[in-house]
């Protein structure tokens, strides 16, 4: 979150180490009208000159800001940052390299590359996605929100929730990772399927740890001994499709499709007050985390005030002594103090 928003690189490999690294799906951004030495307006660059920025990066935001294609990208990439990957082809791109980011449903010159720019979601071995709505920062956001998930996800503790209530039911394909040959086959053939398929469109797409989840599957008729095994599930409405005699991700999908796999209620578990409370806090993070803490740290005040003990009243003040009490009180010092002298 501490980098900048828009990276700027110059070739689509490039796009791949710097964007790809760590995030399975990025966005890129080429306008061959973008220029470094000026933003699109007079009150945009004074602002960036006026910044504390360095000069290099005065210049790169400058080129972000060049026109509005590349302003909207900008905007949409800080809004998103954490949830996606965002680049910027710099005007010295090669036409070699920009022709890897060319579809034929853009405008195009006697070159082969999109005349007005395009804006493009990229994907390691899955075709680019161009974008081809209005150029506002709205209908960006959306494209974005609407296709950040990669063709095939891993399904775990961490995303299942989040993935599963995007809208979709989720082809969940379920593995022995054990059998490496097996998996290695049935993966490709999901994501083949994913990206090619007939109904591709209709479903997110996931692979799952049939033996790392294999307490959690087993609501689902899911037994290891019949692993690798495609289901199909539903988790607003508690539904699912299986059936281990029905072999191959496309036959699987298509049977779903055309009613030959009837679907199945999930089995409700039972829970308990404490089950409620924990589901809760999932579904309200991080507010509910943030309650949380801010509970503890106010409990834990109050312990530490009840340590330092009770607050106890100022002590009363003392009466001023008249002037013979105050002679009396000395003499009796003066004689104290002799016969200490007499006893030493």
């Amino acid at each position: 979150m501490s980098a900048r928003a828009v990276s700027i690189i110059s070739s689509y490999d490039e796009s791949k180490e710097q964007l790809l690294n760590k995030i399975p799906v990025a966005y890129i951004v080429y306008d061959p009208n973008a220029s470094s030495s000026t933003s699109s307006s007079e009150e945009e660059d004074n602002t960036i000159d006026s910044s504390g920025a360095t000069e290099e990066e005065k210049a790169l935001e400058k080129l972000v800001q060049s026109t509005e294609m590349t302003r909207v990208f900008g905007q949409v990439a800080r809004k998103l940052q954490a949830q996606g990957s965002f680049g910027m082809l710099s005007p010295s791109t090669t036409f070699e390299e920009i022709t890897k980011f060319f579809d034929s449903t853009s405008s195009s010159n006697s070159n082969g590359i999109p005349t007005s720019g395009f804006i493009a979601r990229i994907e390691e071995d899955v075709p680019i996605k161009l974008y081809t709505g209005e150029v506002t920062t709205d209908a960006l956001t959306n494209f974005v929100q609407e296709t950040n998930l990669a063709a095939v996800i891993d399904l775990g503790g961490h995303n299942f929730r989040f993935v599963s209530r995007r809208g979709k039911s989720v082809a969940v394909a379920v593995y022995n990772p054990e059998d490496t040959i097996k998996t290695t086959n049935f993966k490709k053939e999901l994501k083949d399927y994913a990206v090619n398929g007939k109904y591709k469109d209709e479903y997110i797409y996931g692979t799952m740890d049939g033996i790392k989840w294999d307490k959690f599957l087993s609501q689902f008729s899911i037994q290891k001994e019949n692993l690798p095994e495609l289901f199909v599930l539903d988790v607003p409405n508690r539904t699912y499709w299986q059936d281990p005699s029905v072999f191959g991700v496309s036959n699987f999908i298509t049977a779903v499709q055309i009613g030959e796999i009837e679907p199945r209620e999930q089995e409700k578990r039972k829970s308990g007050v404490l089950d409620e409370v924990l589901q809760a806090f999932v579904d309200y993070m991080p507010y509910s985390l943030f309650f949380m803490l801010a509970l503890f740290g106010t409990v834990f005040m109050l312990v530490v005030r009840l340590d330092d003990g009770p607050i106890m009243p100022p002590p009363p003040p003392r009466e001023k002594k008249k002037e013979g009490e105050k002679e009396v009180e000395k003499e009796k010092t003066d004689s104290d103090d002799s016969a200490d002298k007499k006893d030493k």
